[in-house]
């Protein structure tokens, strides 16, 4: 039976700068596969465990043939992402491996200036908690930019309600009104308000694309406006006021005597 290092060795062949290819099957990305009691591991995991030890908690396994060879843009077409040359293999730690090299975060590290051509000196230039840099200069402009993108859409969504409000005002008030005890007038215009309010609040959630659907979904917050104050009216105990509570309210307080407790009655004196 085939140990897996002869597997390994099975699906090589000799490369350039001692690199040992993969011959065998490759992901999308282009890293070497090798199937293993039905599941697809990567060959050059494999090969360092098999050749060198044990790979640490949280690691990964980098080539040092990639690092070196400047002339290799990368990508799926890499010739080194095939190498499971033992020698060409080298453990980091997963932070290590996002910085290191010639990779998109080793790159950040070193550049100079940011893509819009902003230097990172030492007053352009912050550092995020994960370690990242980033332009103050760019960043400042994104937020510009965001405010003014969020103040043209409050302005349209103001402009879009208002002819909402315009269209279909009327249409509101006959749903209140027919809903309403004895058609009082007063009543309904307060809950027409309401159920404004209510629809301006649910407005960024309301996905009505025809006036049927504008209409409909208007009904239901109207009826619903007048169902929850007809509900709080009645769970709601009215007393009438009590006539003591205020009877020290407007009495004349003493320039020597201090105050007035309103709720008490009593007179306060000064310390």
């Amino acid at each position: 039976m085939k140990t897996l290092a002869d597997r390994l060795l099975t699906k090589t062949t000799p490369g350039p700068a001692g690199c040992v290819i993969w011959t065998g099957k490759t992901n999308s990305n282009g890293y070497a596969r090798l199937v293993i009691n039905g599941r697809a591991v990567n060959a050059h995991r494999i090969a360092y465990e098999q050749f060198v030890g044990p790979i640490p908690e949280g690691h990964t396994v980098g080539r040092t043939c990639h690092q070196v060879d400047l002339s290799c843009k990368g990508g799926v077409t890499c010739l080194h992402r095939r190498c499971i040359n033992p020698g060409h293999l080298f453990v980091m730690t997963t932070a290590e491996a996002g910085k290191s090299g010639r990779s998109y975060g080793g790159t950040l590290t070193t550049r100079t200036h940011c893509k819009h051509g902003h230097p990172f000196d030492e007053a352009n230039t912050q550092v995020s908690k994960t370690g990242v840099r980033q332009c103050r200069t760019c960043r400042r402009a994104w937020a510009r930019d965001a405010k003014l993108r969020s103040t043209e859409r409050a302005e349209q969504r103001k402009q879009a309600f208002g002819a909402l409000y315009a269209a279909q005002q009327g249409f509101v008030t006959g749903v209140v009104l027919s809903e309403v005890r004895d058609r009082n007038f007063a009543l309904a215009e307060d809950l027409t308000a309401e159920a404004f309010i209510r629809a301006w609040k649910a407005w960024p959630k309301c996905r009505a694309t025809t006036d049927a659907q504008v209409r409909a979904w208007l009904r239901t917050i109207a009826r619903h406006t007048v169902i929850d104050h007809y509900r709080v009216k009645r769970n709601t105990v009215e007393s009438a006021a009590d006539p003591m509570a205020w009877q020290y309210a407007n009495q004349p307080v003493e320039q020597s005597g201090g105050c007035y407790s309103v709720r008490s009655g009593r007179q306060l004196t000064s310390a």
